[in-house]
């Protein structure tokens, strides 16, 4: 059965919506058309949708320039929020892994510990914590928590913090452009932490300075 207009187009956004890659080349005006045409209608027969060629292309253009409208804006917003961070280290640091259950009644101690530690970061999940701490204090946790209740512990890794202005929290993309930047230099990231204005990835030593390099040189590439 033939759809309309409007149901193409919201068959067509669905689509791009489980592929999401597609999205980015459609925003940059690099895709063939007609071959994603096809491939569109290939792919919603089997779900027995019969799609014409003429009107899955005229739905692509139409989504493109929406998309490429909405990516420009985007695009000077990120630039503009990126270019004005500032970026800091800090190395030596400790990951500790532990439940929730055996951090709860520790939480006076360690708030205790928190006010002299040179960085000292608590994440809380569904069911466990992840306490990231500068190591001269890592001793200290352990003694608080009991090495019998760490479920994993992570040494030699290092933080790298972007404070950026206060849109970044209302700003789609914000995160992902800078774990993509990171991801293509080929950088593992142990841990990402968001705290209003501060963005902090945790990575192991051996890669921080190089995730640092990656980082600066792309703030100051927004700063252009």
């Amino acid at each position: 059965m033939k759809k309309s207009e409007t149901n193409v187009t919201k068959i067509v956004e669905s689509y791009l919506e489980e592929h999401p890659v597609l999205v980015d080349v459609i925003q940059r005006g690099i895709v063939n058309y007609s071959a994603l045409a096809r491939e569109i209608i290939e792919e919603e027969e089997k779900r027995g949708n019969e799609l014409s060629l003429g009107a899955v292309k005229m739905a692509l253009l139409r989504i493109t320039q929406e998309k490429k409208s909405g990516k420009e804006h985007m695009e000077k917003k990120l630039k503009k929020i990126i270019g004005e961070s500032v970026i800091q280290l800090q190395s030596d640091l400790a990951m500790i892994t532990i439940e929730r259950g055996k951090i709860i009644g520790r939480m006076k101690e360690l708030s205790n510990l928190m006010e002299d530690a040179r960085f000292f970061e608590l994440t809380q999940g569904v069911d466990i914590f992840n306490v990231l701490v500068s190591r001269e204090k890592l001793r200290d946790v352990i003694k608080i928590l009991g090495k019998e209740n760490i479920l994993e512990l992570m040494e030699g890794q290092t933080a790298i913090i972007l404070t950026s202005p206060e849109e970044n929290v209302k700003t789609p993309g914000f995160i992902y452009l800078l774990t993509s930047v990171l991801s293509y230099g080929g950088i593992n990231i142990t841990e990402i932490i968001s705290c209003h204005k501060d963005t902090i990835f945790v990575f192991d030593r051996k890669d921080a300075i190089r995730a640092y390099g990656i980082l600066e040189n792309f703030i100051l590439r927004m700063r252009e």
